[in-house]
C-alpha cells in the first residue's frame, strides 16, 4: 500500500526536525501566520493555548492588510515587519508550496501549519487511525490525509479520491424511509442528491441553513424538487438556522468570501472582519426535533460539527441515526469527532472516504 504507516512514519521524521526549529525560534520571537482566513482564525486560537505568541497575519488580499483578525494585526508578504518574528505557519492550505517559494528569500523556518501540527498531535491521529476505523480503506485515507498534511501537496489525496460524497457507502443510499437532516444545507446541493440517491422517496427532510443568501437559493431550489419530483412539499422543512450545542444568535464570519466558506461565530469572537456581518440564530437538533426520529444526519457546519453533535446527543443516543460528518474543518477534528462520536455510541462503525482533489471534503461515515 502507496498509503501506509510506514510512509506516515517517514515523512513525520522527515518533518520532526524543521518543527523542533520552528518551536525554539516562535518561542523566542513569536510566530506569524500566513492566510488571515477561516484556519487561520482558528489557528491562532489554537497556538495561543498552547502559550504560543501570534504576533501577525500575512494575507496578499487587500480588504484584509491594514486590518486585524483575533486581535493580530495583518500586514502583507512584503512587509518588512514580518523579519521581526521567528517562524512562519502557512495556514493558507491550498497554497503551501507557492507561499513557501515566495518567502523562501526572508529566510524563516517556516511549512504548512498542518503539517507542524500532525508532528504536534502524532499520538493522538495515529490513536484514531489505529483504534477507530473499521476497514483498511478508512486506515489508507486517514495516512493520505496526514502526508497531505506534513507534505502540502495533494497527490495523496487525489490518489484516494472517490465520488458520491455522503452516500458513498451502501449503507446510506437507498434507504426510502429516511428522516434526513441536512446540517449546512447551503443551496440544496445535498438535498437535491438525497432525493436522486433515493429516487424521490423519502419519511422527511429538515434542512438548516443559516447563510442569508444561501438559504434563499435553497428556498428556489425546493420549489422546483417538490415539483419535478411530485412529492408533497411540506415534506421538506426549510429551517433559516444554524445547528449547535445550545440555542443563541451568532455573527456569520467571511462573508465576503466565496458562498462555500461562510461560518458562524459567537458575537465576542474577534474572527469576523466584517463590521457590519449578519447574523443568524443557532439552535440545538435535540431542542428542535424535541424527541422526534432521525435516521441520517449529514453534517458540514463549517467547523461546529462537534457542537452540532454535542447538541444531538440525545437524538443520536435513541434513534442511532447514520451520521455523515465532514472532518477537514480543523485539523483537530480527524480526533477530536472521531472521539465524540464513539463517546455517543461506543458499537458505531467508523469510517472515513476522501471526496475532493484537494486537501478537503473528507467525511467521517458513522453507523451501528
Amino acid at each position: 500500500m502507496r498509503w501506509d504507516n510506514e510512509a506516515v512514519d517517514r515523512h513525520i521524521e522527515t518533518l520532526s526536525p524543521l518543527v523542533s526549529e520552528i518551536d525554539a525560534a516562535i518561542a523566542e520571537h513569536g510566530v506569524a501566520l500566513y492566510g488571515a482566513g477561516f484556519l487561520g482564525a482558528w489557528a491562532c486560537n489554537h497556538l495561543r493555548d498552547q502559550g504560543v505568541e501570534v504576533r501577525l497575519f500575512v494575507d496578499r488580499d487587500p480588504e484584509k492588510i491594514g486590518r486585524r483578525l483575533r486581535g493580530v494585526p495583518i500586514i502583507a508578504p512584503a512587509d518588512p515587519m514580518l523579519d521581526d518574528v521567528g517562524a512562519v505557519l502557512i495556514t493558507a492550505r491550498h497554497a503551501v508550496s507557492a507561499v513557501s517559494k515566495g518567502l523562501a528569500s526572508r529566510g524563516l523556518p517556516l511549512c504548512a501549519f498542518d503539517g507542524y501540527f500532525v508532528c504536534r498531535h502524532r499520538e493522538r491521529l495515529l490513536r484514531v487511525r489505529d483504534e477507530y476505523l473499521d476497514d483498511a480503506r478508512s486506515v489508507e485515507v486517514f495516512n493520505a490525509l496526514m502526508i497531505a498534511m506534513l507534505t502540502g501537496s495533494r497527490e495523496s489525496c487525489l490518489a484516494v479520491m472517490e465520488k458520491d460524497m455522503y452516500f458513498a457507502l451502501p449503507e446510506f443510499s437507498g434507504n426510502f424511509e429516511d428522516t434526513f437532516v441536512d446540517a449546512g444545507a447551503f443551496v440544496g446541493d445535498t438535498i437535491e442528491r438525497f432525493i436522486w440517491e433515493n429516487l424521490g422517496t423519502f419519511g422527511r427532510i429538515y434542512a438548516f441553513e443559516p447563510g442569508e443568501r444561501q438559504f434563499a437559493a435553497l428556498e428556489k431550489r425546493a420549489v422546483r424538487l417538490a415539483e419535478e419530483w411530485a412529492f408533497e412539499p411540506a415534506s421538506l422543512e426549510l429551517v433559516r438556522a444554524g445547528l449547535g450545542a445550545s440555542s443563541q444568535t451568532m455573527s456569520c464570519s467571511f462573508v465576503a468570501d466565496a458562498p462555500l466558506r461562510h461560518g458562524l461565530v459567537a458575537d465576542d469572537d474577534q474572527a469576523v472582519l466584517d463590521d457590519q456581518a449578519p447574523r443568524a440564530e443557532v439552535i440545538s437538533l435535540d431542542a428542535f426535533l424535541d424527541g422526534r426520529p432521525a435516521t441520517f444526519i449529514k453534517a458540514d457546519v463549517e467547523g461546529m460539527e462537534l457542537a452540532l453533535l454535542e447538541g444531538a446527543r440525545e437524538t443520536i443516543r435513541r434513534h442511532r441515526p447514520k451520521l455523515a460528518l465532514c472532518v477537514y474543518h480543523y485539523p483537530s477534528d480527524l480526533f477530536t469527532i472521531p472521539e465524540a462520536v464513539r463517546a455517543l455510541v461506543p458499537d458505531y462503525r467508523l469510517r472515513l472516504r476522501q471526496h475532493a482533489p484537494l486537501f478537503g471534503d473528507f467525511v467521517l461515515y458513522c453507523n451501528p
